[in-house]
């Protein structure tokens, strides 16, 4: 499989403030539900997932999950930081609106100066309903089982489809309204965590972890907690990405492809689009999948408004939930996660080649933290990095759980 160039010399300039501290965990150990008792659990509950975006007052939001790793507890209200500095201070501020503060949202700002998002709930337990004999589907080593949507009864498909969406206008503020999603073909999955001891067998629906893309007339995202069947009626082997686009302002979006082909199992998508016009999306992919091929990162392009996509390429080895970032200088971000550490690297030229990752957290021989980052352009050559570290000290020098952001400036040579 061709693999993405990696720029052995140095081709950009680039600086990186001191990290600054928003939020930690206390000392004392936190409360977990009874049932979530193990070590594996404990160590990606809580203060973990940093998102950061701007918000309708030009201020800069900062949220992360309060839940543990599981679909039972995503309903948990995440909490709110505000910078009026560009990042510099940050503020505890409660939400404008209920409906915002599930799981940590992400806020995107569509068209006629409008702002929305699909925030996160609660999980749905499924063991107990009717359904027919499952397929298995393989994420790394975790199975999970996927049911044609007509297996269960209509309450469970009626659950999928309410899906309530955020939006803020300049006449009416923040209000909720109901999205129209593409479930032509949906199947349903779910996943028996006894790994952490969670029970029951449990599924959830679709929330935005990533920007809205602005492109034209349209509205792009990349989504994969809603899976599809094959363009046969089979059910797929692996999981896949799909880029989800909406004409009218994100009232209703339609499902336009397949981002990834089946023999590569997709998670946690995050979608750009480069100077030349092309979409760039960025996977990872935790299972061998069927070319037996090791968990890597992949990177694929689309030069046709996400119709098609290229082969996917695998770039920089393993790292979760991969973060794009394309500067008005024409430089690139990517950042990811537990490979170990938190690093990120940049593209001169959309995605096609990329220079040796940058540490943020080099973690070799430590336990990792939890991986996951969000990147916010502050200006043409300087963008915003949060981050979490579970090794950062707090006064009394334990090590805690701890939500940073750290300011970049990536200047071409």
């Amino acid at each position: 499989m061709e693999t993405i160039k990696i720029i052995e010399k140095d081709i950009v300039s680039v600086n990186m403030d001191e990290p600054v501290l928003v939020d930690q965990a206390p000392g004392k150990p936190e409360d977990f539900p009874p049932y979530a008792v193990t070590e594996e659990a404990k160590r990606w509950g809580r203060y973990r997932m940093p998102k950061v975006y701007k918000m309708p007052d030009d201020t800069i939001a900062l949220t992360y999950s309060m839940s543990i790793d599981h679909y039972c507890d995503q309903g948990r209200d995440s909490p709110l930081f505000v910078s009026g500095d560009g990042g510099k201070t940050w503020e505890k501020r409660p939400w404008p609106h209920p409906g915002l503060s599930g799981m940590h949202p992400v806020v995107s700002q569509v068209f006629g100066g409008e702002y929305y998002t699909i925030p996160s709930r609660g999980g749905i337990r499924l063991d107990g309903y009717e359904k027919s004999a499952s397929a298995e589907l393989k994420i790394g080593s975790l199975p999970f089982a996927a049911h044609r949507m007509s297996d269960y009864p209509k309450e469970v498909a009626d659950w999928y489809k309410d899906i309530k969406a955020m939006r803020w206008s300049p006449a009416a503020g923040w209000t909720q309204e109901n999205a129209v999603w593409d479930h032509e073909g949906q199947y349903i999955w779910s996943y028996d965590d006894k790994p952490q001891n969670i029970p029951g067998h449990w599924g959830q629906s679709l929330y935005f972890e990533h920007p809205v893309i602005r492109c034209g007339d349209e509205l792009f995202i990349a989504d994969y907690w809603t899976q599809y069947e094959n363009a046969d009626g089979s059910l797929p082997k692996n999981w896949g990405s799909y880029l989800m686009v909406s004409g009218d302002n994100a009232r209703s979006w339609k499902r336009r492809s397949n981002i990834t082909p089946e023999y590569v199992s997709a998670a946690e998508p995050a979608l750009a689009q480069n100077h030349a016009g092309e979409f760039v999306c960025a996977i990872r992919s935790d299972s061998a999948s069927l070319t037996g091929t090791a968990p890597t990162m992949y990177l694929m392009h689309s030069k046709d408004m996400g119709y098609t996509w290229d082969a996917p390429k695998p770039v920089l080895g393993y790292g979760v939930f991969p973060q794009l970032l394309q500067l008005e200088n024409g430089i690139m971000a990517l950042s990811y996660g537990r490979a170990p550490g938190t690093w990120v690297s940049f593209s001169p030229d959309g995605g096609y080649s990329w220079t040796k990752p940058y540490a943020i957290l080099d973690e070799a021989g430590k336990a990792s933290s939890c991986g996951y980052t969000s990147l916010l352009a502050l200006g043409c050559d300087t963008f915003l990095l949060a981050y979490g570290d579970i090794h950062c000290k707090n006064r009394e020098g334990e090590e805690c759980k701890s939500i940073l952001v750290k300011k970049i400036t990536v200047r071409p040579l």
